[in-house]
């Protein structure tokens, strides 16, 4: 699948100009973060191989290296020519795109994807669903039976609401028209997911088993109660687990 021009490259020139995402290292999300990382340090192996698609920097994998047995690390970037220096040498950064991964099935033990699935914006809310419904089909098949995916991404449980974002956010992008006081930048159209959702999309695809699941809800600003569009919003963890194929 080829992405379309607009508007992925609204979303793309956002990061690639952000000096924010090219220098963060260490812990980004200070509850999930650390919950992610103490799975893996259980559950990981010498051998184990670890990707992650949209890693930036490199923070998160920067900290598996340093806190688990994991030694080989992949971070698949859409706008890697921005990411070039990553926080640590030893991981091996890549360019290309969520929605077709380039390495073949069952290629990695691990695989993370943190704040991307409300990225992936089509021109219609629709349409940036079916693109988050593809991109967790590409997650799973390139993860290995028995292995690990794991997802952490920002809710909003209120569904009208998010598809009134959306809408907004691709009409402010269109007219370079950004508001800063809610975190909307000209470049920024977002599509968020409720948690069911995303975790619909998990258990029907790619013969996914749900290990672990969690909600922190945020505490939001009065701005964001008034309005009602992002009054109960918050971040999702989930992870899950590939079923072996059973051998005929």
């Amino acid at each position: 699948m080829k992405m379309k021009k607009y508007p992925f490259q609204k979303v793309a020139d956002h990061f690639k100009r952000s000096e924010e995402y090219r220098t963060r290292k260490g812990i980004i999300h200070d509850k999930e973060d650390p919950l992610m990382i103490e799975f893996i340090h259980s559950h990981a192996s010498s051998g184990d191989r670890i990707l992650e698609v949209g890693g930036g920097s490199g923070a998160f994998l920067d900290l598996v290296l340093e806190n688990t047995k994991i030694k080989e690390a992949y971070n698949l970037e859409l706008v890697y020519e921005a990411y070039k220096k990553q926080v640590n040498e030893k991981i091996c950064l890549m360019g290309g795109n969520a929605l077709d991964i380039p390495f073949k099935e069952s290629s990695f033990d691990w695989v993370v994807v943190k704040n991307l699935l409300h990225h992936l914006v089509g021109r219609t809310r629709r349409e940036s669903k079916a693109f988050a419904k593809r991109a967790v089909g590409e997650l799973a098949r390139v993860t290995k039976g028995g292995g690990y995916l794991l997802i952490l991404d920002q809710y909003n449980k209120h569904r009208f609401f998010s598809s009134v974002i959306f809408y907004l956010t691709l009409l402010f992008s269109t007219f370079s028209v950004g508001f800063k006081s809610f975190g909307w930048g000209k470049n920024v159209i977002v599509s968020f997911l409720a948690p069911d959702e995303t975790r619909k999309f998990l258990t029907k695809t790619g013969n996914l088993e749900i290990v672990l699941s969690r909600e922190n809800r945020l505490d939001v600003s009065k701005k964001y109660k008034y309005t009602f569009l992002m009054s109960n919003i918050g971040r999702l963890v989930v992870i899950t687990r590939k079923r072996k194929e059973i051998q005929s």
